[in-house]
């Protein structure tokens, strides 16, 4: 038990207040050790003067490490003890608490973990301006601080300032490969100087949503460092940005065998793993994931990710929930959030999830998130806002110009400006099926379904997708050729046989055929949904 005694000395009773602390961090009570590290602090303050006088502190904190104790700072020591209550914050998920402590810091005491920690806090609680400025003073400590020169390219530092930032640490030979068109072959050699500007433009390529661009430049650092765990993951979660699903699992795959406790991007991996509905494998990391750490948010992303494509919306959205409370500073469980909030038809909520989403990682699943909220609550003109910001931060992006596409589509005054916009893109990337669905969405609100099947029936010459399969079906429905909208249902569902758009599609159309109205339920579906509503039996989680 913690007792204090007026015999200790000034120095011994912070001593012994800050280690105890420490062992009850140790043991998962932070909101107790917060409390004992005040008192340490209030120790500080009450004997300052006395303590200063005598030639300061002779201390050896637990947390201190190498610095320097014997006739120690008193700011030193406050700022080491005001560190960790921060820290404690942050494990309570409080980081407005944790940035107010961080901030009574003065500068002259602030080490590079410090500033790192001040510095996300900054980000994660909306101040962009302030991280920036911090990320750069923890470049001014440590140029080789990887962790900040990512952030300053994911804070949308443009690449000029970033190679000014490092003209002032590196040669200018190792600036050349972060130069547009440095590529991997401006620099001869793999130092770590060079390494860290190629990386730099890595995350300015995905930032821009350049996602091909950005893989193809981490792979050519995996073939230099094939087993870099911290390489690998960041290959992966570019892989699932840009809807390589199969590749991202074979990453995280490969992560998994070189460090098979890994927590870190985890939650990429559960979503890799729904996008190519391996539920199997999916349940599988879930399991791995609350054995290693069920603290971790990536776990309640990949929970709720399962209990997803089990179709129990109403369960991922607790288990999403609840990742939250633990950490919310994690930008995916925000996402999934939204989009379970979508699902579930509460757009409200869903604008707020995408919105805090965007202030976390300002990417363009954030963005299409947010607009697709703003649409369902009818507020397009909030949704316009959004589309067209995206394309300001990503103007290279063919998501970002697919977005304000789309938006423009929901409206008939503005329905040719994002035909244009489609057309634009089908151009540049004659394979997209996100452009051929929206141009052939525009001609079926025109009515035009002989321009919609023939767009239809031309790219599915060269592109096998079970969602265009999915649409010429429909569009055969309507104009009563049967025949053939029974084939494309089935190619659609031989090709994804979750692809429920299909299969009610089919179900509907074999109602038709046979003569009986579609949105009619019959006797027998009434008796059954009766009967199964009173035998549902509780699925064991996980399993």
């Amino acid at each position: 038990t913690m007792s204090t005694s007026n015999g200790l000395s000034s120095s011994c009773r912070v001593e012994y207040l800050v280690t105890y602390a420490g062992a009850l961090v140790g043991k998962g009570e932070h909101a107790r050790a917060i409390a004992y590290y005040r008192q340490a602090l209030q120790n500080c303050e009450i004997h300052a003067r006395k303590l200063t006088g005598s030639g300061g502190f002779s201390l050896s904190l637990p947390f201190q490490g190498q610095q320097k104790s014997g006739g120690g700072d008193l700011e030193e020591t406050e700022a080491a003890i005001k560190f960790e209550v921060a820290k404690c914050h942050m494990a309570l998920n409080s980081p407005r608490a944790a940035l107010a402590e961080l901030e009574t810091v003065s500068s002259r005491y602030r080490t590079l973990p410090l500033l790192l920690t001040l510095a996300k806090l900054y980000r994660v609680n909306g101040y962009e301006r302030a991280a920036a400025s911090t990320y750069r003073e923890c470049l001014r400590l440590c140029p080789y601080a990887v962790e900040a020169w990512i952030a300053l390219a994911e804070l949308g530092l443009k690449l000029e300032e970033l190679q000014g930032i490092l003209s002032q640490h590196f040669s200018n030979g190792d600036q050349n490969a972060a130069k547009p068109g440095g590529g991997h072959e401006a620099a001869s050699s793999w130092d770590l100087q060079s390494w860290i500007s190629r990386f730099i433009k890595c995350h300015k390529l995905k930032r821009a949503d350049e996602v091909e661009k950005s893989a193809v430049s981490l792979s050519s650092f995996i073939r230099v460092f094939p087993n870099n765990v911290h390489l690998l993951l960041e290959l992966g979660q570019t892989h699932c940005m840009a809807g390589n699903y199969r590749e991202a699992v074979s990453c995280f795959q490969h992560v998994r065998n070189v460090d098979n406790a890994c927590m870190d991007k985890m939650d990429h991996y559960a979503l890799a793993l729904n996008a190519t509905n391996n539920v199997v494998e999916l349940n599988r990391l879930t399991h791995d994931l609350m054995r290693i750490n069920n603290r971790k948010p990536e776990t309640w992303v990949a929970a709720s990710l399962y209990w997803d494509a089990k179709e129990d919306r109403l369960r991922a959205l607790s288990y999403a929930e609840k990742g939250l409370r633990l950490d919310d500073t994690l930008a995916m469980l925000h996402l999934l959030k939204g989009n379970l909030c979508l699902k579930l038809n509460r757009p409200d909520s869903a604008v707020s999830s995408f919105r805090k989403a965007q202030t976390l990682e300002p990417n363009i699943s954030a963005f299409e998130g947010l607009s697709k909220a703003y649409t369902a609550y009818r507020k397009h003109k909030e949704a316009l806002v959004t589309a067209r910001e995206a394309v300001r931060l990503m103007p290279t992006s063919t998501k970002a110009l697919m977005l304000l596409g789309n938006v423009y589509a929901k409206q008939s005054e503005t329905r040719d400006r994002g035909m244009k916009i489609f057309e634009k893109v089908l151009k540049s990337s004659p394979g997209s099926k996100e452009a051929i669905l929206a141009i052939v969405d525009i001609h079926i609100a025109n009515r035009n379904l002989v321009a919609a099947e023939h767009i239809l029936s031309k790219h599915l010459e060269s592109n096998v997708n079970d969602e265009l399969h999915t649409s010429l079906a429909g569009i055969l429905v309507e104009s009563q050729k049967y025949g053939e909208a029974v084939e494309h249902y089935h190619i659609a569902l031989s090709l994804n046989e979750r692809n429920e758009e299909a299969q009610t599609g089919l179900e509907r159309l074999e109602k038709l055929m046979k003569g009986i109205d579609p949105d009619m339920v019959s006797d027998d579906e009434i008796d059954e949904g009766q009967a199964d509503g009173g035998n549902i039996e509780e699925e064991s989680e996980f399993v």
